[in-house]
């Protein structure tokens, strides 16, 4: 078995790498060439990604536990809420016709009817 020496495996990463590093020579001098000609367009341009960025990591992070709770509790009373007006209302629409039936006289003609059984 052949273990590499630490030559050996500098000279491979030398071989990987400088290419990488020749490629990236000449967009990185342009960058750094527009970054010295434009200094404050290139603060605002990194304070905007910066925003857009922090923005996003927001947008991406789910809301935290407490806030789920709440917003389920809120929705839980709004549903009561509309269930007991509800109630309210066929509550109120029953005593208007328990008001319309008259239960006097249809009492009235019920228990004269059960003296009659008796007499």
């Amino acid at each position: 078995m052949n273990i590499p020496t630490l030559p050996d495996i500098a000279a491979d990463a030398h071989a990987i790498v400088d290419p990488v590093l020749s490629a990236c020579a000449k967009p990185a001098a342009q960058a750094e060439k527009y970054i010295r000609q434009h200094p404050g367009g290139t603060l605002l341009v990194a304070a905007g990604l910066s925003i857009v960025a922090v923005l996003l990591a927001r947008a991406l992070t789910p809301a935290p536990p407490r806030n789920r709770a709440l917003r389920l509790l809120e929705d839980i009373q709004e549903r009561l809420a509309s269930l007991g007006e509800d109630g309210a209302h066929a509550v109120g629409r029953g005593m208007d016709s328990l008001g319309e039936i008259h239960l006097d006289r249809s009492f009235d003609k019920l228990s004269r009817k059960f003296k009659n059984l008796f007499h």
